[in-house]
């Protein structure tokens, strides 16, 4: 029996019992001749198959059935996650890990790879010498470069005070360069502050996925009340969601009374959750979101315009207006299933629609790379597109085909856990909500 664990509003993942009984139990599915035939395809692969089928592979076979059951849905917010990504996900949930410090994102197009993004100040990495744009190609001692990107993170955290052996490689260095660190105690910090200019502060929330984020809030902003902020911006661009909770904590905190969020299921509408008295900020403040600010970030952004507590700065938000349970199953895995969809205080649905912001403001924080690809050049040409007083040039394969894509500098990341890196002059939605709060 699978039980219900967490109610989320952002990203979703699951998994099933291992066992052709568990995989037919139910009478309905016997009954049925689909399920039918999914249980003979299993029995006729085991028996007949060219190659033996062993209890791992027998494994492979089922959970790739769960995920042929969870894709047939069509549905992008449930999924189907093995029991090791359950795992982390689990401890990404709780806030800690034991691991080395570093945030990396994929160093290929589709998803593969790890390239160091950010390493934080004091951390076992930051100690053994790794640095920002260093790309990891070996965890002890086995090539990872094509590996997707949760099974590098799976292999780099471990059990407290062991060690692990990264191999990077460096700009300007030829050789695999490698480190043997001792994984230790990280805590996942997803609000970071500032003090901006005129007695303004500043709070960004990076992701809902961890139940320290209101603790993080609390904090962020009683640090600011003791450096003299008047008033607040509360960042929440490219924030994609999490637990439903932590958004309702979140939205409680700026809020005195009112419902924050209804849910819809398919029998009934209900008040989830309502702000109580208690309140961490009661003077004026800007919410600030763009086109990546998603499910709990929609839910904090409607809430505090629908009660007229805040103006929402920047671009349309996402528009993901469902949120899922958490079912723990048999082997170990989850099952994130959409289980209802959730409404403004005003009862607004804002799936696939999003958050339309009092003020909107285009996010200039990213520019777009400049991309271009084409046939029938020579093989082997060069070819060249001048545009804006620059020129870029590839090279075309066998086949006369080329391509290019600009490689921007990275997003420069505060290394410090908790204080947070702003452009007060070059970002426009934060010119605009200093502007709005009479700070500029």
């Amino acid at each position: 029996m699978a039980h219900p664990r967490l109610l989320w509003a952002g990203v979703a993942l699951l998994t099933v019992a291992v066992g052709l009984a568990q995989f037919g139990g139910g009478a309905g599915f016997e009954r049925n001749p689909n399920g039918k035939a999914l249980i003979e395809t299993y029995e006729i692969i085991q028996e007949q198959y060219l190659k033996p089928i062993g209890p791992e592979k027998a494994d492979e076979l089922l959970q790739g059935g769960i995920s042929g059951v969870v894709g047939a849905l069509g549905d992008p917010f449930t999924s189907y996650s093995p029991p090791r990504n359950a795992h982390i996900r689990e401890e990404d949930v709780r806030g800690e890990f034991f691991g080395i410090g570093v945030q990396i994102s994929p160093a290929n197009p589709d998803g593969t790879g790890a390239k160091i993004v950010n390493v934080f100040r004091g951390g076992p990495a930051f100690s053994a010498g790794i640095k920002t744009g260093d790309v990891i190609v070996e965890v002890d001692g086995e090539n990872v470069s094509d590996l997707p990107l949760f099974d590098i993170v799976a292999k780099i955290r471990g059990p407290k005070d062991t060690k692990v052996t990264i191999g990077v490689q460096r700009k300007g260095a030829n050789a695999v360069l490698r480190f043997e660190i001792v994984r230790r105690k990280i805590e996942i910090v997803s609000v970071s502050k500032a003090m901006l200019p005129n007695d303004v502060g500043y709070v960004a929330i990076e992701t809902f996925l961890n139940v320290k984020v209101i603790e993080q809030l609390r904090q962020a902003v009683a640090d600011l009340k003791r450096q003299g902020a008047t008033r607040l911006i509360l960042d929440l661009r490219d924030n994609g969601g999490g637990l439903l909770d932590q958004g309702c904590q979140v939205a409680d905190a700026f809020l005195k009374r009112g419902v924050i969020v209804y849910t819809r299921d398919r029998r009934s509408t209900r008040a989830y959750c309502e702000a109580s008295p208690r309140t961490i900020w009661n003077d004026e403040m800007v919410v600030l979101v763009n086109g990546s600010s998603a499910s709990a970030s929609e839910i904090v952004a409607g809430a505090l315009q629908d009660t007229g507590r805040a103006q929402v700065v920047g671009e349309q938000t996402f528009g993901k207006g469902v949120g899922q349970n958490v079912f723990t199953l048999a082997n170990g895995g989850e099952l994130t299933l959409v289980t209802f969809e959730w409404l403004t205080p005003k009862k607004r649905s804002i799936h696939e629609q999003g958050i339309t912001p009092d003020v909107k403001v285009r996010d200039n924080r990213f520019p777009t790379p400049l991309a271009f690809e084409g046939l029938g050049a020579e093989p082997g040409a060069e070819v060249t597109l001048s545009t804006g007083g620059k020129t870029y040039t590839t090279t075309a394969d066998e086949e006369g085909k080329f391509s290019f894509s600009e490689e921007l500098p990275p997003r420069e990341l505060s290394d410090v856990q908790g204080e947070a890196k702003v452009d007060v002059e070059n970002d426009a939605i934060l010119k605009k909500a200093l502007e709005l709060l009479g700070a500029r």
